[in-house]
């Protein structure tokens, strides 16, 4: 099934015409994405979730495609080692040699998949003219200003900043429409991209760790890498579009009714579907689940051996000055 049939479905339950485009579908997109993304939030159902292999090199930082949400697990193709994940904080604990080893670190999103080298104008591009034409805003700071915001008007396959950007804080377009907007520098550098299906370029930056890879490829095997993450969720907008496999379209109805009773001050009912959303989400995915084997392995960090032995050369040591109150 599709959006087409949620918004029908809903508005059978809310009494608003998915077919009014001019008003009450707006209404009902509005709470359709609203509930897809607190729904998507709420677990990692399946068919959420996506394995890739990446060619990556050590000691940088690197930008995921647009298509990655959150980043899940990751592993060595070759050799199948897991690697950890971390926020940037562990990085300025005191010991935070671990953070050196097979680790990725999230840093951040940003609107650039690659950095401005060459400040000066910037060119906007898409395949074809749109009608109406796509508006899409860059702002950033320039060599004059910290914060800059350029709205361009797509009446043109090829148009150009007026202003000379120095970095690019945000890239985003005012619909959804039907092709991706690229952004290169005066070099032919892509910059960033605006999917058609998302309101603005976001990308997440990863901090690779310095061992064991170096920052060029030395072998054919070494420096893939296997990530397990969440795709990122979509802007849903036209009758086709699908929510993961279109099995999860009337728990998605439901939070709908939800975010809806709770705008009409119908608190009871509100919750009463929330409810209903949340028991049938967990089914599902209990359902889903059901013949797998999950195993769960607890593995000792092998430093910790150190301890006690630390603690047994101690006790041998102040054994003869127990009466003084040095003992264990």
């Amino acid at each position: 099934m599709s959006v087409g049939y949620i918004l029908h479905q809903a508005g059978v339950k809310t009494g608003l015409n998915p077919l009014d485009f001019n008003n009450q579908r707006v209404v009902l997109l509005r709470f359709l994405n609203e509930a897809a993304r607190e729904l998507y939030d709420q677990s990692d159902m399946p068919g959420s979730t996506w394995e890739e292999v990446f060619k990556v090199n050590g000691d940088q930082t690197i930008t995921c495609p647009d298509r990655v949400g959150q980043i899940r697990a990751a592993r060595e193709l070759d050799s199948q080692v897991s690697w950890s994940i971390n926020q940037p904080r562990p990085r300025y604990n005191q010991f935070n040699w671990t953070d050196m080893w097979r680790n990725l670190r999230l840093k951040y999103r940003q609107a650039l998949m690659k950095s401005i080298t060459n400040a000066s104008v910037l060119r906007i591009t898409v395949p074809f003219v749109e009608s109406p034409p796509v508006s899409v805003t860059v702002k950033g700071p320039t060599t004059n200003a910290t914060a800059i915001a350029e709205t361009i008007v797509m009446t043109s396959t090829e148009m150009f900043t007026t202003n000379q950007f120095v970095n690019v804080t945000s890239f985003k377009k005012t619909t959804i429409n039907t092709c991706d907007i690229l952004m290169t520098d005066v070099d032919g550098n892509i910059l960033s991209a605006i999917p058609n299906d998302q309101y603005e370029a976001r990308y997440q930056i990863v901090d690779v760790s310095a061992c064991p890879w170096l920052s060029i490829s030395t072998s054919t095997l070494d420096h893939f890498l296997e990530v397990y993450y969440k795709k990122k969720l979509p802007v849903f907008y036209f009758d086709t579009d699908d929510f993961l496999d279109g099995s999860y379209d009337d728990i998605l109805v439901n939070k709908m009714i939800q975010l809806y009773s709770e705008e009409q001050g119908k608190l009871d009912q509100a919750m009463a579907f929330d409810t209903k959303a949340t028991r049938s989400l967990a089914r599902k995915t209990e359902n889903e689940n059901r013949a797998t084997e999950d195993i769960v392995s607890t593995v000792a960090n092998p430093h910790d051996v150190i301890l006690p032995r630390i603690r047994q050369g101690r006790r041998k040591y102040y054994r003869g000055y127990g009466s003084r109150g040095y003992g264990y």
